[in-house]
């Protein structure tokens, strides 16, 4: 999936499995993992949003606009506001008022149902940190803007970034997080596309990467840095871009003999929670 990332926030639905206290599988040879926890739980879910912003699907949850003949969503009592698109943002937003943006200079602005299907933002590593401005936060229809077609005002032009979604729209995502914990605090600390996004995710860093010409083994040679990924000055490589994995079998599919692919060579935190037992699902 490649979407735009509006900003570095992280959208997460935890969700935890109770089992009962100290339990353990006889037939588990490594009993270690069902010892006793100081809480019922054993198992944390974290449901990433890949290459969309917090605010984009999340910003004015739990309030929706509920307009006639769009699916109502109704909050549960005492449900908790996020920290996302407030009265100021909403109405006095800096990428409105900074004038570089151009004709894409806009104030967040509501998408409905029929603007479901949108155009791709720039999510590379260069617009973001650009769009940024410093922590101005004001530059995001010039750098990472894609103007709409078919539509009107804000939505065929750059400001389509500053569109966002209610739970008139995103029903289903809104009517989960009325159960599970939602983490509008979880901020990445790099910028780029699905890749950097993804193992930053798990691991807080993308340092450790070897890159190969080819995605077969037998094939593959370590190759030369390009923009997928960095020199770090100290021998290793940091990814950047957006390289597939290597030996995976989507990768398999769609590189060819000399596309780039990337692994980790060092023991970083995947390998780690391989080696003690912990699985991840893509």
């Amino acid at each position: 999936m490649k979407k735009s990332l509006l900003s570095t926030a992280a959208l997460s639905l935890i969700a935890a499995a109770a089992v009962p206290s100290g339990s353990v599988l006889a037939a588990d040879p490594e009993p270690f993992f069902f010892s006793r926890t100081a809480t019922p739980i054993q198992h944390v879910v974290v449901i990433f949003n890949e290459n969309e912003s917090f605010d984009h699907y999340f910003g004015t949850y739990p309030h929706a606009n509920n307009p006639p003949g769009e699916p109502f969503f109704a909050p549960l009592p005492f449900t908790p506001p996020v920290n996302g698109l407030s009265f100021e943002l909403l109405n006095n937003n800096p990428n409105k008022n900074n004038p570089a943006n151009g004709a894409g200079a806009f104030n967040p602005f509501r998408l409905d149902r029929t603007q479901a299907v949108t155009a791709d933002q720039n999510h590379d590593y260069k617009p973001e940190q650009e769009a940024f401005d410093a922590g101005k936060m004001d530059l995001f229809p010039a750098f990472t803007g894609v103007a709409g077609s078919g539509g009107t005002g804000a939505f065929d032009t750059t400001g389509l970034v500053m569109g966002y979604y209610d739970g008139n729209t995103t029903t289903a995502l809104w009517n989960y997080a009325q159960h599970f914990a939602l983490n509008d605090n979880s901020f990445g600390s790099q910028f780029g596309p699905s890749t950097v996004g993804a193992v930053n995710l798990i691991s807080g860093q993308t340092n450790g990467a070897i890159y190969y010409a080819g995605p077969t083994a037998g094939s593959a040679t370590i190759g030369a840095d390009n923009s997928s990924v960095a020199d770090d000055g100290q021998g290793g490589l940091t990814i950047m871009g957006d390289p597939d994995p290597f030996l995976d079998v989507c990768s398999l599919a769609q590189n060819g003999p000399t596309d780039m692919t990337a692994d980790f060579g060092r023991f970083d935190c995947g390998r780690r929670r391989a080696f003690e037992g912990l699985r991840s699902s893509p």
